[in-house]
């Protein structure tokens, strides 16, 4: 089920969309491909909540008050607070559901690697995201990269290795040998010198006999 967020139209701009923050709320701004944009402002909470369940390459739908449509968008940018971490901006993207797009997602782990468990090598996760083309309603979460096949130094997981969800396809530039994921030996630890001991002081010559 794709989430759902409330929004209003937004009429306070400039330095005045300090006051909307104070009161909870985010500006932000709707555009897309042949669509008008418009201001609007959302709840900081609600917005929050959204952005930690569907990330920023999942489709939600934006209900504009007034509007009898919901809109399909992407979080396209969101600016944040270095302080607070709280959002003060976001940009929603609105998509054709009909067009197919251009995302990127995220790669994630699955699985136990020999190698990792039985001490032979390091994993090295050299990519951690991929571009993918596929219709707004199909952008997957994420994409699993299971290395429980890697066992030895030199194994490794290519983009010719994966299999995407149905829809969803790399983009044709995306060279298939590219190593994703791979073992490498494993880095000894090197030993530090034994610290010399401090030579003993000479005994003094015995004075000679008067």
């Amino acid at each position: 089920m794709i989430p759902t967020l409330d929004a209003s139209r937004r009429s306070t701009t400039g330095r005045r969309v300090n006051q909307l923050r104070r009161q909870g709320l985010v500006p932000g701004v709707v555009y897309g491909h042949k669509v008008e944009p418009i201001s609007v402002e959302v709840p900081a909470k609600e917005l929050a909540r959204t952005v930690h369940v569907v990330g920023k390459s999942h489709l939600l739908q934006l209900k504009v008050e007034g509007e009898r449509r919901q809109r399909p968008v992407l979080i396209k940018e969101l600016q944040l607070n270095p302080r607070t971490s709280g959002a003060v901006h976001v940009d929603f993207f609105q998509v054709n559901l009909e067009e197919k797009l251009t995302v990127q997602v995220q790669l994630v782990l699955v699985g136990e690697s020999p190698a990792v468990k039985f001490n032979v090598g390091e994993l090295l996760h050299v990519v951690h995201s991929l571009e993918v083309s596929c219709l707004p309603d199909a952008i997957p979460g994420e994409i699993a990269v299971d290395i429980s096949g890697l066992a030895e130094v030199d194994d490794a997981v290519r983009l010719s290795d994966m299999t995407l969800p149905a829809g969803v396809e790399f983009n044709s530039s995306i060279d298939p040998t590219e190593i994703l994921v791979k073992i490498a030996q494993a880095r000894v630890a090197e030993e530090e010198p034994e610290a010399e001991a401090p030579a003993e002081p000479a005994e003094p010559e015995a004075a000679p006999a008067e």
